[in-house]
């Protein structure tokens, strides 16, 4: 891969308003599911880092590590196939042993990639053979999480929404609109840990982020993005800079219920944005539940529609009520 010159397509940034109202706030969305490239979201901008990261080192394959849901799989799968390199994506069975047939899943096995199943013990392992057999084809591979044992590397990914920050900040500054919640889906934390650091480099004065959990409790998912943070700044993550929520994880990761669906249902019936059920949706419905019990998120709120618009696509019959 030549280290020059962009990698993915990205596009201005997209805001606009909801139509939902009698909450106490204007809520605003963030549209990264519109980004154009591979159905859009916010690995979108994080695949392009990698990317980046990956060209400056001298990289000729790719490996990364997701399940059948990953919108990053599937991102950087459509990406190797566009760049013409070998990718391999490592995926983990869910957490009972089970394997969900998905949009994401499909799309990355019809991009090309390799896909080599493991459990979620034991992935060192994994990881090490695919690095190996990398290697003895000729390949020199660039492994998204770093070493074998996902170390290394954190710093990459924060950059991507460090510089979308940016685009939020111009856009306030242009419109004289200031948004004093951003909000959105917490899984890796790459993502929060991003926006939190250029909030405070670009001093952007009481904004507050939250993120709502996705899968872990709020003590572990915190823990993710002060890691996330503190690779790339050099500091510890500042106290009251991110306020982590878990309030919705219930069964963990890729838990949904019927409050849930009626909120994905109502951004979609009000405003025309399609929510999924394991990031956008559970964060959406949070942050409404946290409006309608009267939380103070300010005046102006930014929910940061992270994507997986696929995801959507996997549930939009039980999203829109159809059978």
């Amino acid at each position: 891969m030549s280290s020059e010159g962009p990698v993915l397509p990205l596009a201005e940034t997209v805001i606009v308003p909801s139509a939902l109202s009698g909450l106490g706030a204007q809520i605003w969305y963030k549209r990264e599911d519109l980004l154009p490239f591979s159905f859009g979201g916010n690995k979108v901008r994080i695949a392009n880092e990698y990317l980046r990261d990956a060209r400056a080192r001298g990289a000729t394959s790719l490996i990364a590590y997701g399940n059948a849901r990953s919108n990053l799989c599937r991102v950087l799968a459509n990406a190797c196939a566009r760049l013409g390199i070998p990718c391999t994506i490592i995926s983990p069975a869910d957490d009972d042993g089970s394997r969900q047939e998905t949009a994401n899943a499909s799309m990355v096995r019809g991009f090309g990639a390799q896909v080599v199943p493991c459990l979620k013990t034991g992935v060192r392992s994994v990881v090490e053979a695919v690095l190996e057999d990398h290697r003895a084809r000729g390949l020199e591979p660039y492994y998204i999480y770093g070493d074998s044992s996902g170390k290394g590397r954190e710093d990459v990914p924060v950059a991507a929404y460090d510089r979308a920050m940016e685009e939020i900040a111009a856009w306030q500054e242009a419109r004289g609109i200031r948004f004093d919640s951003i909000v959105l889906a917490l899984g890796t934390g790459m993502t929060a840990a991003g926006i939190a650091a250029g909030a405070r480099r670009l001093g952007v004065a009481g904004t507050r982020v939250v993120g709502i959990s996705t899968a872990r409790p709020s003590s572990a998912a915190r823990d993710w993005v002060s890691r996330y943070f503190e690779a790339y700044t050099g500091e510890p993550l500042p106290d009251g800079l991110v306020s982590v929520r878990d309030d919705w994880v219930g069964d963990g990761y890729g838990f949904y219920n019927d409050e849930m669906l009626r909120d994905a249902r109502l951004a979609a019936s009000a405003d025309g944005v399609g929510l999924d059920m394991t990031y956008t949706g559970k964060a959406f419905h949070g942050m409404l539940e946290m409006l309608r019990h009267g939380e103070d998120l300010g005046e102006n709120v930014l929910f940061v529609h992270t994507g997986g618009t696929p995801l959507f696509f996997d549930k939009v019959h039980e999203i829109m009520g159809g059978d």
